[in-house]
């Protein structure tokens, strides 16, 4: 609420405190404070629509006391869950001609004390173009609804599908946005900034953009069976196998 923390009413009396969605920094910190971890859920990474007569997501990602579980990245997951949704990768694009600068909502920068969306997005390009004169696409979240056009990069909005933005690029750099996931898959390497989750394969500076790390296929394939154990089906959470592995 307006009032800060206290109209937020933390519950001290719990196991764990879950968290839907980019919310409170306040409460989130909050939380921890007390000693109450927090279970924080959001769309998954393969944003499938459930189909069928509930609707929603078919998966929902899953990070315990963080946005994302980067910082609890292991090599050492089974594939199972891999091989059972299917995921796989493209090889790294051989060249690129653009780099694409992707995103978050205002409630995401909120959240890490970031400058506001467009304000943050000018000072990222800057420091782009010290390093490189390659095209830039600015592709805010398609949710920001304050997203304007910036003078000098080109423009991608939430219509225009992030593949097709994909193909061609040289490199993708984020704080966070989910992006990252699909430029990974599609042999696109990144640049994290924050803790997006394609952090632990990518490079993390600006100035890395014109030669941004190639994860090797064995620490690709080792990441999406992480990833594959940090998101889950409703009915997963519903028979307790969502909650065992977490």
């Amino acid at each position: 609420g307006p009032g800060g923390v206290q109209e937020q009413r933390v519950v001290t009396d719990c196991d764990v405190a879950v968290m839907c969605g980019v919310k409170s920094r306040e409460l989130f910190r909050e939380h921890a404070k007390n000693g109450i971890h927090t279970v924080y859920l959001d769309k998954g990474y393969s944003r499938h629509s459930l189909m069928g007569a509930v609707r929603g997501w078919e998966y929902w990602r899953v990070a315990v006391d963080a946005h994302h579980p980067t910082t609890k990245f292991r090599w050492d997951y089974p594939s199972d869950r891999r091989e059972n949704i299917g995921w796989s990768f493209k090889p790294w694009r051989e060249k690129g001609d653009h780099i694409i600068l992707a995103g978050s909502s205002q409630k995401y920068h909120d959240f890490y004390n970031l400058k506001e969306p467009t304000e943050w997005a000018l000072n990222v390009i800057k420091k782009i173009r010290r390093v490189t004169d390659r095209k830039i696409i600015y592709r805010p979240k398609a949710s920001y609804k304050a997203a304007v056009p910036i003078d000098g990069v080109g423009y991608s909005t939430g219509s225009e599908d992030i593949y097709s933005v994909l193909a061609g690029a040289h490199a993708l750099i984020t704080h966070g946005s989910n992006a990252c996931f699909e430029a990974i898959l599609s042999g696109v390497p990144c640049v994290i900034l924050g803790d997006a989750i394609a952090k632990p394969l990518s490079s993390t500076a600006p100035e890395d953009i014109e030669f941004p790390r190639l994860a090797t296929a064995y620490e690709r394939t080792c990441w999406l069976n992480f990833l594959t154990y940090h998101q889950f089906t409703l009915s997963e959470f519903a028979s307790g196998q969502a909650w065992k592995t977490i």
